[in-house]
């Protein structure tokens, strides 16, 4: 991909994600206003876990496991490969569809296991909302093979927008029928943004040409040969979902509002994640697989390309999220049944989930490295060890630092695991001495940038009245940490940043 189209292609991708998730930062404030941290917003946040649960393990085998191989196959025969994705396609909607059956059969076992910490009356609406929206599954899986096939073809417009559709579907439902039905309007806004999700995308997907195909007994060889390949990715996908089950599991023993607390914490942190940092993983990984075609050394320069710009774009959220988090929740949140208390104690979460607000995106661009070099059991195994730290921590830490020791222990999770990946990735690389002193010095200066921008803030913050207005205090405070942050960046000659300055010197000139 030339560099102006790469540009263009995450530009576009970041603005479409950015109203379609400002339209999900929406959707979760209108939710909190209705429903607050209340028990039945805990009850909805648990069932809606468990479709996101098992599509998880369909979905990413389809995006992280079919892209490479469909790339693969389309550089060798165009026809071969559209027939390779019809029959993976309709293997994975069989399988989705027998999941459904299965899930719908033992849901009330599956709550059951998943909060423990449930009441009976909690685990008979949780059984009810979940067979509301466990149907979702089929049009997610349907969405996740037309993003897979349009991503591999670079139009990543669509893909970006089916987010804004299913944002609108659920808001829309959660005005015009939670007064009447409660949660059980909401859970049909699910089911419905599901579907919307992949009628948006259906018009481009068409023109790929990719249908169904049912003759599984005539290719069986071949598809247990790919799900050979695919079973560590399916893993690894569970393996990270399973880290929020452990969060709401554990949080289900703690006070009420705790579950939903984690979720709002949760998706304050993702909103920066999937703004800016998801488009640039979306946009690097077809890049990723063509330069493992070419060699190592091209594969790791993405490599460590990307990891500049996640490292740098994602610190100053940090900032942001550690030192003003509660003024964000107040203005994201603090409306309707969501009180005060509930902004106090969903800021303990959101507090440690930003200390691993880098670790979190580091953790899905270094996976994609890992399922392109098809090194997928690499990938499994350190989802795994990711999957036991954390739910030791999260006991551990919960006792004494209830939902902020459940956010933490995820964090650290996560730092753990990146520095696994990374090190793997590095250890293969060649020139891997010379990589790591120019890696430490763009630390040494990040660290310096970081601690210069906190010397700076939390003075004035000290200083800002208390009675002042929470909005014109919190844009104060953001336009102070950005601008901070990018002139100590100037500053320090940060790497990431010299494009940039580059740029402005020839315009100068």
């Amino acid at each position: 991909m030339k560099l102006s189209t790469f540009v263009k292609s995450i530009g576009l991708v970041t603005i479409i994600s950015g109203v379609g998730k400002l339209l999900g930062f929406a959707r979760e404030s209108i939710i909190a206003a209705y429903f607050g941290t209340s028990e039945v917003a805990d009850v909805f946040f648990v069932s809606s876990l468990v479709p996101t649960l098992l599509f998880t393990a369909i979905g990413t085998a389809i995006q992280a496991g079919t892209i490479p191989l469909f790339m693969e196959e389309r550089s060798k025969n165009e026809e071969d490969a559209k027939k390779l994705m019809s029959l993976l396609g309709t293997f994975f909607l069989v399988l989705s569809l027998l999941l459904i059956g299965v899930t719908l059969l033992f849901t009330q076992p599956l709550i059951k296991v998943m909060a423990p910490g449930f009441t009976t009356d909690q685990i008979a609406l949780a059984v009810k909302i979940t067979r509301i929206m466990i149907p979702s599954m089929i049009f997610l899986t349907l969405t996740s093979i037309s993003t897979g096939v349009l991503n591999a073809n670079k139009q990543f417009v669509l893909p970006a927008f089916s987010a804004t559709i299913q944002n609108v579907v659920i808001i829309l439902a959660t005005i015009l029928l939670a007064n009447t039905y409660g949660v059980y309007g909401l859970s049909i806004g699910v089911l419905i943004g599901a579907a919307g999700q992949f009628f948006i995308q259906y018009p481009s997907f068409k023109k790929s040409e990719i249908g169904f195909n049912f003759h599984f007994q005539e290719h069986k060889e071949k598809i247990f040969r790919i799900l050979i390949l695919f079973y560590p990715i399916i893993i690894a996908a569970i393996s990270v979902q399973l880290n929020s089950l452990v969060d709401r599991m554990v949080s289900t023993g703690l006070e009420t509002g705790s579950v939903s607390a984690l979720n709002y914490g949760n998706r304050l942190l993702w909103l920066p994640l999937s703004v800016i940092l998801t488009p640039l993983i979306t946009v690097l990984y077809p890049s990723l697989v063509e330069g493992v075609l070419e060699s190592y050394k091209k594969f790791f320069s993405i490599i460590q390309k990307g990891t500049s710009l996640i490292l740098f774009a994602s610190i100053p959220f940090t900032l942001l999220m550690v030192l003003i988090g509660d003024n964000l929740i107040e203005l994201a949140f603090q409306r309707g049944s969501f009180n005060r208390e509930a902004t106090d104690i969903t800021y303990q979460a959101l507090f440690y989930y930003a200390l691993g607000l880098v670790f979190f995106a580091l953790r899905d661009f270094l996976m994609n490295g890992f399922y392109a070099l098809k090194r997928t059991k690499i990938a499994m195994y350190s989802c795994l060890g990711a999957v036991l730290v954390n739910i030791v921590l999260s006991i551990t830490l919960s006792k004494f630092m209830a939902v902020g020791g459940i956010a933490l222990a995820s964090s650290i999770s996560m730092l753990m695991q990146c520095v696994v990946l990374f090190f793997y990735l590095l250890k293969q690389y060649e020139d891997k001495r010379n990589y790591s002193k120019q890696f430490m010095q763009e630390a040494g200066k990040l660290s310096l940038v970081t601690i210069g921008v906190l010397i700076i803030a939390i003075p004035i913050m000290k200083l800002i009245p208390d009675d002042l207005n929470v909005l014109f205090e919190t844009t104060l405070m953001t336009i102070l940490i950005f601008a901070g942050y990018l002139a100590l960046s100037i500053v320090f000659k940060v790497n990431a940043i010299q494009p940039l300055t580059k740029k402005i010197k020839v315009k100068r000139s």
